[in-house]
C-alpha cells in the first residue's frame, strides 16, 4: 500500500492535464461565459500547486524529480493561459 502512494503525484497530474484538455475542448463556444472556464482552470492550476508539494514531500527521487518538472511545465503555460482568459474578458466588456 505504501508503494502506491508515493505515486499519488505523478497519478495526479496526470489526471490534471488530461482534464485541462478535456476542458479545453469542450467549452469552445464564441457565445460561452468565459468565468467558467477561468474558475475550472484556476482549480486546476491548485491542483497542480497541491501535487508539486505532494510531489517533493515524496521520499522517492524520481518521483521528486518528475514531479517538479511537469507540474512546473503544465502549470506556467495554465497560468499564463488563465491570464489571456482574464484579459479577453476583460476586452469583451461582459
Amino acid at each position: 500500500m505504501k508503494q502506491h502512494k508515493e505515486f499519488y503525484p505523478i497519478i495526479l497530474t496526470l489526471v490534471l492535464f488530461l482534464v485541462a484538455l478535456f476542458i479545453f475542448f469542450v467549452f469552445r463556444s464564441p457565445n460561452i461565459n468565459l468565468w467558467i472556464p477561468i474558475f475550472l482552470y484556476v482549480l486546476i492550476d491548485i491542483g497542480f500547486i497541491v501535487s508539486l508539494i505532494l510531489g517533493v514531500k515524496s521520499k522517492n527521487i524520481t518521483v521528486k524529480v518528475f514531479s517538479i518538472l511537469s507540474n512546473i511545465t503544465f502549470m506556467i503555460p495554465l497560468s499564463i493561459f488563465i491570464y489571456l482568459l482574464l484579459l479577453a474578458n476583460g476586452i469583451s466588456e461582459r
